[in-house]
């Protein structure tokens, strides 16, 4: 038999005073939709308000039918559905969004990396260079380099030594590899990336060394002027027994626009180092600012004590030789400049150091490829523990002669060193041990005994990098 169904166009008053009833076969009871063939389609049991309970009937807005049971809309126009955005649909907007950023950042890193790398004269590594011998013929370094050893260099993982050079384009002989010209500064930085430290070991460059395809020994610096920096490596190499692969060389005319770039560093200047009219700072600074063009009273120094220097007064700085103990305190101002240059650079922030570093490289030639040259900069250099270092004088006092000698050329001032009682102490500074080598050719009238207190890398021939 036909059940009656409620007119689906009135609401059922009666069914607002009852609780609900569970249905047992049969839609009784419960508000319908209705279809569009006008059959009514069964809604899902949901709770009856119940005013036996005290809870107020709501009124639902009527549709244009006049049924409270169907909540009027206002729909989109075709085609423009309106989607609800979920939690998850949001996480993934912001996941995209910063996986975005981190893509045009990294880009923009590996652009400005790029930038920075171009900036520095990479000089191919040559494995077969040539030089200039006692003929003045041009020949193979391999066809002179005639010394036979049984030992190799010593290499220890992390530990890197890179020969920096300075030196002075004036010449008229000077080449782009570096050659053609004395070597103003020899120094050997290690860079240690177990513990991210570094060193400077200083080489005095009128120590005498035997440079192949010479027979009669002499001052160490000669050997850039003969094959540049390759032979200028092989040389110490093969008098301080220790591994080097890489150079750097800047010529000291462009070394006030590396300061510069740093905006200065701070030094103790003496009023000896200012005014000693044989080769003071302001000295030297007036025969800079002749090659220049300069003002003859431009940049001279008028007050001493701790004193900010700018490029060329901190170049001039550098070359006193004439004040104190000859070129052992040479080296200590030299250090003493590229300490402070060091703890300016540190001290930058970001976007200066950026532009520090596109200036400077821009005047450096090295034979440090792009890989190595990253890994240096971009993950090295923000390791390091201190903007110190420390830094050692080579010869150390006691294993060295000095003076002016007459056996090779007259009246020649020299340093004559103790190779090799000086070996083990440099392989103890750089590596922290030492290891076996092949006897060093003895250099005339160096010493050649140990000196009784032996010294060693916490002695005062090692110093800690001061301003």
């Amino acid at each position: 038999m036909k059940q009656h169904k409620p007119d689906v166009r009135q609401p059922n008053l009666n069914a607002l005073g009852q609780a609900p009833q569970r249905s047992t076969g049969n839609y009784q009871g419960m508000a319908q939709r209705t279809a569009p063939n006008g059959q009514g389609i069964p809604q899902r049991n949901r709770p009856q308000n119940s005013a036996s309970h005290g809870n107020p009937v709501r009124s639902r807005p009527q549709n244009s039918s006049g049924n409270p049971n169907t909540t009027m809309r206002t729909n989109p126009p075709k085609g423009k559905r309106r989607k609800k955005i979920t939690g998850k649909q949001i996480f993934m907007r912001i996941l995209i969004g910063l996986l975005v950023f981190v893509i045009l950042a990294g880009a923009g890193l590996f652009l400005y990396k790029d930038h920075l790398e171009n900036q520095i004269n990479i000089i191919p590594r040559n494995m077969n260079p040539s030089m200039v011998n006692e003929d003045g013929s041009v020949v193979s370094l391999s066809d002179v380099a005639t010394e036979t050893t049984t030992m190799t260099m010593p290499a220890v993982k992390g530990i890197h030594n890179i020969l920096l050079i300075g030196i002075d384009s004036r010449s008229t002989s000077y080449t782009k590899d570096g050659a053609g010209n004395l070597a103003d500064i020899i120094m050997i930085l290690t860079v240690n990336e177990q513990d991210n430290t570094i060193k400077l070991t200083s080489v005095q460059r009128d120590s005498y060394v035997y440079i192949p395809g010479y027979k009669d020994p002499q001052k160490i610096n000669a050997a850039m002027t003969y094959g540049g920096p390759p032979l200028l490596m092989h040389v110490i190499e093969n008098h301080l027994r220790v591994n080097l692969e890489q150079y750097a060389f800047v010529d000291m005319n462009h070394m006030e626009k590396v300061v510069d770039a740093v905006g200065g560093i701070t030094v103790n200047v003496s009023e000896a180092e200012r005014t000693n009219p044989l080769g003071g700072l302001n000295e030297l600074i007036a025969e800079q600012n002749t090659v220049f063009g300069s003002p003859a009273d431009s940049h001279m120094l008028t007050a001493t004590g701790n004193v900010t220097l700018d490029g060329r007064q901190a170049v001039a700085y550098a070359r006193i030789r004439h004040v104190g103990n000859g070129d052992y305190d040479r080296s200590k101002r030299q250090v003493e400049v590229l300490q402070s240059l060091m703890n300016r650079f540190m001290g930058l922030d970001v976007i200066s150091k950026a532009k520090a570093l596109d200036q400077i490289l821009s005047l450096v030639s090295t034979n440090i490829t792009k890989n190595e040259l990253e890994g240096y900069v971009l993950t090295f250099l923000p390791k390091i523990k201190s903007a110190e270092f420390q830094y050692l004088q080579v010869p150390v006092p006691g294993y060295s002669n000095e003076g002016t000698y007459s056996d090779f050329r007259s009246g020649e001032w020299s340093i004559r060193p103790n190779w090799n009682g000086l070996v083990p102490l440099v392989q103890e500074y750089m590596y922290g041990t030492t290891f076996p080598f092949d006897p060093v050719p003895v250099i005339p009238k160096a010493p050649t005994e140990i000196p009784a207190t032996k010294s060693t890398a916490s002695n005062d021939d090692t110093q800690t990098g001061g301003n």
